[in-house]
């Protein structure tokens, strides 16, 4: 019986490597070979004691605000008008309204919506991200602040004073 039980033992432990330690000859879904950028460098320029970037956003180059106090992507109405006129907006994109609580701590009522698609940078070395909410002042003249919305989706985020630029690190 102990003759049976080992040899049963056994058999089940030389089955269970051999399935176990079989050679997988697929290759992995990542090439290990293509070094992958992490981190992109873009220049700002200081405008009223501000670091503007340049962002498109829905395919639009706009000068927006680095502004890590905000806590998203806040445009006025004459960006939501540019964008709209260049086919980039349309009423689909309109979430609602959100009231929003300002640096001076006073509560304003905003226009919600859904920007498609925000990239940063150029070409192949940029960061893009998809639907991201925005609000809208009902104003002509609010500033245009890329906030946290955008900035939470980064690892990280260093400004680099000496070069005038902002490194964004890619998650």
């Amino acid at each position: 019986m102990k003759k049976f039980l080992f040899c049963t033992f056994l058999c089940f432990g030389v089955a269970f490597t051999m399935t176990s330690c079989k050679q997988n000859n697929d290759k992995p879904p990542y090439q290990l070979n293509i070094p992958k950028k992490t981190s992109i460098s873009i220049s700002y320029e200081e405008m009223g004691g501000v670091k503007v970037i340049p962002v498109k956003l829905n395919g639009v180059t706009m000068n927006m605000i680095y502004d890590t106090g905000c806590s998203g992507i806040h445009l006025s109405l004459n960006e939501l008008q540019t964008l709209y006129k260049n086919g980039k907006f349309s009423q689909e994109d309109v979430l609602g309204v959100e009231y929003s609580s300002i640096a001076d701590g006073s509560i304003v009522e905003n226009g919600s919506i859904n920007i498609k698609e925000i990239k940063i940078g150029d070409g192949d070395d940029c960061i893009v991200l998809h639907d991201k909410t925005a609000t809208v002042a009902p104003n002509q003249i609010a500033p245009i602040l890329l906030g946290n919305e955008v900035l939470d989706e980064l690892a990280s985020v260093e400004v680099d004073n000496v070069n005038k630029k902002i490194n964004f690190y890619k998650k």
